[in-house]
């Protein structure tokens, strides 16, 4: 955004966290329970989101609007069976006021019906499900994060107009890997590329010999390989694909940007350089809210912060902006939803927004490159930015 530099935002941005809401809610907690994995493949990603999450709690000192913040925390093995008991537990013994999660896209649509029929709300702050702000989306439903399209697309735009007009596609063969790769594809073709190759490993291939052999036997027809896998599979992929001596000035590699930042730079190291990456983050940002947001982040936590972290706590500066707007009384749901949807926040990624027509984030989309920096850390250099990329949402009727 280059024009809201000094622009008055909604007041629920007003984040004066000492205003007290109406007397019926003054005084009572703020429940919200987390819907994430904390073991097995997605674990990465869920530690990450709550650690970004519970940095904007620590911000708020703890409460909101008069009322207390309790955090619920338990492991969903981003399993869609323990998600739906949690779901269940969560809305009708709990009563939870927000659910925070999932990660991966089967999951949300798993528990999407539960969700809508509890008319509690879910700020999804991970899983790129396209179908959840499309044609299953939710007044109850918000997400904070991206759509599976909104990220990929733009990467297969920019690649046919800067790279090539051949690609072959790597990804995880599950929901959310056959929505990226889609996205990918359609942006791509768009732009004058030729129908990508195909390539569909199993969710948590370690070995992608097969895959590498597949691609020495292209070279020279194709331009570009474009990668999602999940989980430590990404760091593998990018790593035995550099060692396998394929890569090139005339084969680059590329995906969205949680396949290549500060997630997995340790794990890949220098095999990283050069890696293409789309995404609506990266820590390399130079903008003075990102620089601040860093520097409380790496305080915490020892650590630079990377997109799943900012999408943690982006959803609880949402959350806790639409609460202090509400004055703490979230008995009116609609007021609820018309909130969440009238609020612009200011986040370290940029500006972002809520579509109220389909309740999906409306925010910069970024191409990088993996280069180093100065200081010889791993980092990401901006190609291009694509300005506040919104989801169509095809099929959603609120």
């Amino acid at each position: 955004m280059k024009v809201l530099k000094n622009t008055v935002l909604v007041t629920a941005m007003a984040m004066s966290f000492a205003v007290c809401g109406p007397a019926s809610a003054q005084g009572k907690d703020l429940k919200v329970g987390l819907l994430l994995p904390f073991s097995q493949v997605f674990a990465v990603y869920g530690e990450a989101i709550k650690e970004g999450f519970d940095l904007a709690i620590e911000e708020a000192g703890g409460q909101v609007a008069g009322r207390k913040i309790v955090v619920f925390k338990e492991d969903n093995k981003e399993d869609p069976k323990v998600s739906l008991q949690m779901v269940r537990r969560y809305t009708k013994d709990d009563n939870v006021d927000f659910i925070v999660g999932p990660i991966a896209s089967h999951v949300v649509a798993a528990i999407r019906d539960e969700v809508h029929r509890s008319k509690t709300f879910l700020l999804v702050a991970n899983a790129g499900n396209n179908e959840i702000t499309g044609k299953n989306c939710s007044p109850y439903i918000v997400r904070t994060s991206f759509s599976n399209w909104q990220v990929n697309h733009s990467m297969g735009q920019y690649a046919a107009e800067n790279i090539g007009k051949s690609a072959l596609t790597v990804s995880a063969n599950y929901d959310s890997g056959r929505e990226q790769a889609g996205a990918f594809r359609q942006g791509f073709i768009e732009k004058g590329g030729k129908a990508p190759l195909e390539e569909w490993p199993a969710l948590g291939t370690a070995d992608f010999a097969p895959i590498i052999t597949n691609i020495r036997a292209k070279q020279g027809d194709i331009d570009m390989v474009w990668s999602f896998l999940a989980g430590s599979a990404a760091p593998r992929f990018i790593t035995q694909v550099t060692q396998a001596g394929v890569r090139g000035p005339k084969l680059k590699l590329m995906g969205p940007v949680y396949m290549a930042d500060e997630l997995f730079f340790p794990a890949i190291g220098e095999a990283a350089l050069g890696v293409l990456v789309s995404g609506h983050y990266m820590a390399s940002l130079d903008t003075p809210r990102n620089r601040a947001f860093q520097a409380r982040f790496q305080k915490k936590y020892n650590k630079v912060a990377h997109v799943m972290h900012v999408q943690g706590y982006d959803t609880a500066k949402l959350m806790l902006a639409t609460v202090e707007a509400l004055k703490g009384d979230l008995s009116d749901k609609a007021k609820v939803r018309k909130t969440l949807t009238g609020i612009q926040v200011d986040s370290p990624r940029g500006y972002f927004r809520i579509d109220p027509r389909t309740g999906n984030v409306v925010q910069n989309i970024y191409i990088g490159e993996v280069i180093k920096r100065a200081d010889g850390a791993l980092g990401h250099k901006i190609l291009k930015t694509y300005e506040q990329v919104t989801d169509k949402g095809e099929g959603c009727v609120l």
